[in-house]
Formats: C-alpha cells, sequence, structure tokens
C-alpha cells in the first residue's frame, strides 16, 4: 500500500471544497516552488530527470510564483499522479509528501526565496537532507494521511454520504481496492485527536501535519476553527511557525 500516492490522490482532487484552490496558492508562494524544485531533486542533489533541467529545476521555475509554461495549476496533475522522486538516504517520496515537506521546511526554517533552498538551515545541506529524508519516509507518510482523515472528521463523525463524496473523488487510476478501503476504514473511526499528536515526533513533522490540515479541511466552521487551535496548541508550534503555514496556503487564521 502506498501511503504517498493516496496523499498525492487526495491533494490533487482536494477533500475539502478549499482544498484545490489552497494547493495552488502554496505552490504559487512566493519562493516555495524553488523550495519544492530542491526537495524534489533531492536538497541539492540530481533532480529526477537526471539534470538541473529536470523535473526539480522545472518546478522551481515554473511554480516559484506561479510562472513558467503553464503556471502551477498545469503542473500539480503531473507532479502528484505518482510520480516519485528520490531523497536522500535512497528513500522515495511522492510528489504530494513533496508538496508538504517543502511546506514544512518554509514554515519551521523560515527559508526564504532570496537566502536560497538551503538557506535557513543552521548545519546547512546535510541538515536540510536529513530534514527532507525524514519529512518524506513511509511512517511520516502513514502519519500525514492520518492528519489529513482526522482533519476531515473535525465536525464531528463523518457519515456514510461524506464518505462516499471523500473515496469517490480518488481516482481509480494506479488506487488499489486495498487503498480505497483503507480510506474507508479510517474515516469510519472516531476521531482521536491526542492520538495522531502524540505520534509526531518532532517540530518539523508538526509543521507538515498541521499544513497538510490546512490543506484538508475548509474552516468555514466554529467546530473546524477550534480543531485547528486544538491541534496546534497539542503539536506545540511557535505562533510564527503556525502563521506561516496560514499565508503559504492562504487559510484564514482560526
Amino acid at each position: 500500500m502506498s501511503f504517498g500516492n493516496l496523499i498525492g490522490q487526495i491533494l490533487q482532487q482536494g477533500m475539502s471544497a478549499k482544498g484545490g484552490d489552497r494547493l495552488q496558492h502554496s505552490l504559487g508562494a512566493q519562493g516555495l516552488g524553488d523550495l519544492l524544485g530542491s526537495v524534489l531533486g533531492g536538497a541539492g542533489g540530481s533532480s529526477p530527470a537526471g539534470a538541473s533541467g529536470g523535473l526539480g529545476g522545472l518546478l522551481g521555475a515554473a511554480l516559484g510564483g506561479g510562472r513558467g509554461s503553464g503556471g502551477a495549476a498545469d503542473l500539480i496533475g503531473a507532479m502528484l499522479g505518482g510520480a516519485r522522486a528520490p531523497a536522500s538516504g535512497g528513500q522515495s517520496g511522492s510528489g504530494g509528501m513533496a508538496v508538504l515537506a517543502a511546506l514544512a521546511m518554509a514554515a519551521f526554517k523560515n527559508w526564504t526565496a532570496q537566502g536560497g533552498a538551503l538557506a535557513g538551515f543552521a548545519g546547512g545541506e546535510p541538515e536540510a537532507r536529513a530534514a527532507i529524508a525524514e519529512l518524506t519516509a513511509p511512517d511520516t507518510e502513514r502519519l500525514v494521511l492520518r492528519a489529513m482523515l482526522c482533519a476531515a472528521k473535525a465536525d464531528g463523525v463523518v457519515d456514510e454520504e461524506e464518505i462516499e463524496r471523500i473515496v469517490g473523488k480518488i481516482s481509480g487510476d494506479g488506487v488499489s481496492a486495498e487503498e480505497r478501503q483503507y480510506l474507508v476504514d479510517e474515516l469510519h473511526r472516531p476521531l482521536d485527536l491526542p492520538g495522531l499528536i502524540r505520534d509526531v515526533p518532532n517540530a518539523a513533522v508538526a509543521a507538515q501535519v498541521y499544513g497538510a490540515s490546512l490543506l484538508a479541511i475548509d474552516l468555514d466552521t466554529a467546530a473546524e476553527r477550534d480543531y485547528m487551535r486544538r491541534l496546534a496548541a497539542g503539536l506545540r508550534l511557535d505562533a510564527d511557525a503556525v502563521a506561516r503555514l496560514h499565508q503559504l496556503t492562504g487559510a484564514p487564521l482560526p
């Protein structure tokens, strides 16, 4: 089962009504496209196409500010549709996880386009490579998917109609019956926010979990806003990181 593939599908299709707009806003955010290119290229290593002009370089040019051939919107499907890029240490991560890793790095390390992809890391490239490896690891994929499905339950128990709507959006191409059933089973489980928070290992993954949740929730009800406040408090994210994640995704502060 590929949790990263499911995350890519959910991001591409939009779990919430505003998810697609927030994803495009994130990809067009100043500098995030360049950082995403570095994540996809393995933090300064070769790009997935084997040259600096490959996918990593293309995303860096086209997504930074939404410019380039077709802009961000035309690249979302190709990037999230199961394409995989090498990460450090032999790990591999989906395009969806690369987006979420870039969000976490930009928020937690306060990365800026002017400073360069690795400027926010005190340890330079080795620290950046270690961060990318963890943020795109299989265990993190599963945790992030859990976070997105928990966010879908923020208003209470998800009924059968809502489950059918969410799962029905996931394309049959490249998604196995086992993966679809996993989504159904997880959406039937009661919301366990304390359990989710307890399994988050550190602040970088916490930022990734929070950013993924923002892309899976509309934030248009009091219950959803309260959920995000409790999530931020439980993850012990500082106010600056939370504000940065909301800025990057275009989501209003709860």
